[in-house]
């Protein structure tokens, strides 16, 4: 019986790899096609506005420390709505795109989210997801801005040995809260790795948007423009504008009214109706080299970029993953994506032998 399983198991990572090897190749001439002079396409992210009609967000959820922000951004950029915040927005205001989550991970929970039914999972390995989930409570910690400081690596270390097992926890019941509260059809596994990586990152965001645009009242923009929308993305730094055109700095927030409405999409009563008053947003951009520490392939954070596990705990991530992978075995991006994260994880531990 137990050869039986061996048997079944070997063939379905077979069959794994064998899917493996024709996404690479199809990506591979996707983005051979996309790339090429004929078909990129110049485009303009800076106005993100209110929709047209009432939509029904999508849950943009991660775990800390995972590129959430970058992806907000995209999302924006994709479709020229705004994307939510679950500590400031609601799922039942029918305006945004998506709503940003952490949850289970942390507690707090999207407030008025009962019709939300689809979700885009953006996963990122647990080796980084980590140290920068730290560095971000580092930086509340000593009021020091978000995403512009490494935590000193003492501090990392203590912290580190002090959650570690907790937060690995976090980290897979994250994963498996997500996998399993939706199905297939209702849910998008999107690697933050592949998002950044400058072959991959294209396709990666025709993916996502497709996933947008099966949302009603959502228009995305052509595929043509998509790789240029990716690399404003994540090869620039985004800057609110004001309406004439000023910078927004600090705490100061637009002036942009929005309708509110009811669950049967009727707009109520206590919004202001006239359309001259709804406002746009308009954001500009910065281009950031890919060498640069603002990059996102590099971290928005400056400081040191080396944050050690011990082999116990690379040993406990590696089981964690090849845990995961066997769990969910028929979900090919997933497992692709995992396996990944052992590799990296092997070749840790390989520098410590």
């Amino acid at each position: 019986m137990q050869r039986k399983g061996r048997i079944t198991f070997t063939f379905i990572m077979s069959l794994a790899v064998c899917s493996l090897m024709l996404i690479q190749r199809e990506t591979s001439e996707t983005i051979r096609r996309m790339l090429s002079s004929s078909s990129y396409e110049t485009c303009d992210i800076s106005i993100i506005s209110l929709p047209t009609q009432p939509i029904l967000p999508i849950y943009a959820a991660s775990y800390p420390g995972s590129g959430a922000q970058m992806t907000h951004y995209l999302y924006e950029a994709l479709t020229g709505l705004e994307s939510g915040d679950e500590w400031l927005h609601r799922g039942d205001t029918y305006d945004h795109v998506a709503i940003k989550t952490h949850y289970p991970s942390r507690k707090h929970e999207i407030e008025g989210s009962r019709l939300m039914q689809r979700v885009i999972l953006l996963i990122r390995s647990p080796m980084h997801s980590l140290p920068s989930y730290h560095s971000y409570i580092y930086e509340r910690e000593n009021d020091i801005p978000d995403h512009t400081t490494r935590a000193p690596e003492d501090v990392w270390l203590k912290w580190r040995d002090g959650h570690f097992d907790e937060e690995l926890t976090s980290w897979k019941n994250h994963l498996i809260y997500w996998m399993t509260e939706h199905e297939t059809k209702n849910r998008l596994v999107v690697s933050y790795e592949r998002l950044v990586n400058r072959k991959t990152g294209p396709v990666e965001s025709t993916r996502i948007a497709n996933f947008l645009g099966r949302t009603e009242g959502i228009e995305v923009v052509p595929p043509s423009q998509i790789p240029c929308v990716w690399d404003k993305v994540v090869n620039y730094k985004r800057i609110d504008v004001d309406e004439e055109g000023n910078e927004i700095e600090g705490d100061r927030k637009l002036s942009v009214l929005r309708n509110l409405y009811n669950e049967r999409g009727q707009i109520l009563d206590k919004n202001i109706q006239d359309s001259n008053k709804m406002g746009l947003v308009k954001r500009r951009v910065k281009y950031v080299s890919n060498e640069d520490p603002a990059h996102p392939s590099q971290s928005l954070r400056e400081g040191d970029y080396v944050y050690n596990f011990t082999k116990t705990q690379l040993e406990e991530i590696k089981a964690t993953l090849n845990a995961l992978r066997g769990r969910f075995l028929l979900e090919y991006t997933l497992v692709v994506i995992l396996s990944g994260y052992v590799e990296e994880v092997e070749n840790e531990l390989k520098k410590l032998q």
